[in-house]
């Protein structure tokens, strides 16, 4: 595939998602399995729209693993920093999605492959020729994940790479909040461009407040933050500029990955050196198709997908 210019850290797991929808978890049963996790999905959706990505992860050893190694593989997706865990096995994660409300998620990654990634299997050589590196910040809940996501934050900018942070805040992931509070700092420090939803941002900025919460997380040296707001559009925050831009309609069945397909549209955009507005409006759109769709990797649209959208202000499942 050539050189990987843009490489995600983070959650690989298998998604398993009910088939019944508006069913509560507890009474669903059947689902259907993906590729899940949102380094991973923004991985896939990186892949889709043309970028050359690699993932830095690990899987189990396990019939899983297996599966998310070929899903992958299969989808473009650079595997040379994907690890098999000798130890822990693949995590899995089980949603019920309620639309238009939020899907109810049920997680089983407590221990689990991917969180326990190593800084010795990050390849420094290959690193470097990145341009960009997007952390999921839930590799920081665990000391192994937490040492490779910081050493491959100061490695990259120390080769003079782009760090995108995808907040990715999961309270359930941790102890303490101010645990959580102490190692986020430290990952902001490293950070060009922070993605984050409502709650991300209030967790981070430590209020509730947007703008203040914007102000807080700038004030690290981040130069963008930019805030997934759901059916009320997008914020974008830098020292410059404040921009509000409103959502693309759509029918919404499935709140999840689309935060991951907006993640990986918007750092397509800072591939590609796209002007702020373009990029924004590039990640609404993606982020748009995959809420209509049922899955979170198998949603992430094509470049074509998106410029249609784009094109014509509508969704089409």
């Amino acid at each position: 595939m050539g050189r990987v210019e843009v490489y995600t850290l983070g959650r690989l797991i298998v998604d398993l998602y009910a088939n019944e929808i508006g069913v509560p978890l507890k009474d669903v049963c059947s689902f259907q399995k993906y590729l899940g996790g949102s380094a991973a999905n923004t991985a896939v959706g990186l892949a889709r729209l043309g970028a050359k990505v690699g993932l830095i992860s690990r899987v189990g050893q396990d019939a899983f693993g297996q599966f998310l190694l070929e899903r992958l593989q299969q989808e473009g997706v650079d595997t040379g920093m994907v690890r098999t865990d000798p130890v822990y096995p693949t995590g899995l994660a089980f949603a019920a999605p309620q639309p238009p409300q939020d899907s109810e998620v049920l997680f089983y990654r407590k221990p689990c492959a991917d969180a326990n990634v190593s800084i010795h299997d990050l390849d420094l050589n290959q690193l470097h020729q990145a341009k960009i590196l997007v952390v999921a910040c839930t590799a920081l809940a665990v000391p192994a994940g937490r040492e490779a996501a910081l050493a491959a934050l100061e490695a990259n900018r120390d080769s003079g790479g782009v760090n995108v942070l995808d907040l990715d805040w999961r309270p359930m992931f941790w102890n303490y909040e101010e645990e959580a509070r102490l190692y986020y700092r430290l990952a902001l420090r490293m950070a060009d461009v922070v993605l984050a939803n409502e709650p991300e941002l209030a967790f981070a900025g430590e209020t509730d407040d947007p703008e203040q919460a914007a102000e807080t997380i700038l004030s690290t040296g981040v130069k963008e933050v930019v805030a997934k707001r759901g059916s009320d559009g997008v914020w974008y925050f830098s020292r410059e500029e404040r921009l509000k831009v409103p959502p693309v309609p759509v029918k919404v069945l499935n709140t999840l990955g689309a935060g991951d397909a907006f993640g990986a549209a918007y750092v397509y955009g800072l591939l590609q050196g796209w002007e702020v507005h373009r990029r924004l409006a590039f990640a609404c759109a993606a982020g748009a198709i995959v809420v209509g769709r049922h899955s979170c990797s198998e949603a992430m649209p094509t470049l074509e997908e998106v410029e249609n959208v784009l094109l014509h202000n509508q969704v089409t499942s």
